[in-house]
């Protein structure tokens, strides 16, 4: 699965807290399974909540979400352009831990689709396993260029531009 650590990387490029104690960032994948369909073809897609936990998480909820949905848009464009897949596209919980704290829990339900094609070299038989990359998204919006979020004045959260996985 290769969407859980490119999320990781990028929320933790975007929040200095989390760049700072990466280990305050916990991810979990729960309620899994692979689906296939049968055919001849080999072939199947991960399907996974992924569960993210912002420990002891200071700053406004905002900036975890922005950067969330741009890498959304790059890597699961699917949960924010069916209607009924952004109604659960990611569901929320917070514990306020004080005054100043919580704990944010995220819960996203993503996929990875897996193809296996013959190898180009090695023996009779052997297959060589393909991640498909997520097809681009329906609309060019100037959504796709936001690297940073400010609330007030005040800057939330910032990012390098997302890349496509397996690019």
């Amino acid at each position: 699965m290769r969407k859980p650590p490119s999320l990781r990387d990028h929320l933790t490029a975007a929040l200095p807290e989390y760049r700072r104690n990466p280990e305050n960032l916990l991810m979990f994948v729960t309620g899994g399974h692979v689906a296939t369909t049968g055919t001849a073809a080999l072939g199947w897609q991960w399907q996974y909540q992924l569960r993210l936990v912002f420990c002891d998480f200071t700053g406004h909820p905002d900036a975890v979400i922005g950067p969330t949905l741009v890498w959304l848009r790059a890597h699961q464009p699917d949960l924010l352009h069916h209607p009924e897949r952004q109604k659960q596209a990611i569901q929320i919980q917070a514990e306020y831990l004080n005054t100043q704290a919580m704990d944010l829990v995220l819960d996203l339900q993503l996929s990875e689709s897996v193809s296996a094609r013959p190898a180009p070299q090695g023996p009779a038989g052997a297959f060589e396993l393909v991640h498909r990359l997520e097809p681009p998204s329906l609309d060019a919006s100037p959504h796709d260029a936001v690297t940073a979020l400010y609330l007030n004045g005040q800057q939330l959260a910032a990012w390098p531009p997302v890349d496509v996985v397996g690019k």
